[in-house]
């Protein structure tokens, strides 16, 4: 048995709680769709929950090293974070809450957009 449930997603790089509390082992499926826009300083970019392609994140951002913009998460509040993008399907590595942001720099703050997460939370076996 399965729940689905949808959370709009702020374009910030502060984490928001998706009210979604994980055990470890349980399947998780997330698809996010629509488009926002990462703080790029003096230029207007759109893309979707993947980020930029060929951007990777410098130092300084959430997750250096995936796109900027791409959908990000984490478990708890000092679980890894970890890349979600578009769609990402993976098992609970610890029990907590979801946690949800924009891959960015937390001293920028000119953002646009949403992204809509669809996340199908499966009952664990």
């Amino acid at each position: 048995m399965a729940v689905t449930i949808m959370r709009t997603v702020r374009p910030s790089p502060q984490w928001q709680d998706s009210l979604i509390r994980l055990e470890s082992g349980q399947r998780v499926v997330i698809d996010a769709e629509e488009t926002w826009s990462p703080d790029m300083r003096n230029q207007i970019a759109w893309c979707g929950a993947d980020g930029l392609y060929n951007l990777p994140a410098g130092e300084g951002y959430l997750l250096p090293g995936a796109n900027v913009g791409t959908l990000i998460a984490r478990i708890g509040d000092d679980g890894p974070t970890f890349a979600v993008g578009s769609r990402y399907d993976f098992i609970a590595d610890r029990a907590g809450v979801l946690f949800l942001a924009m891959n960015e720099n937390p001293d920028f703050n000119n953002q646009a957009g949403k992204v809509v997460a669809q996340i199908i939370v499966f009952s664990q076996p």
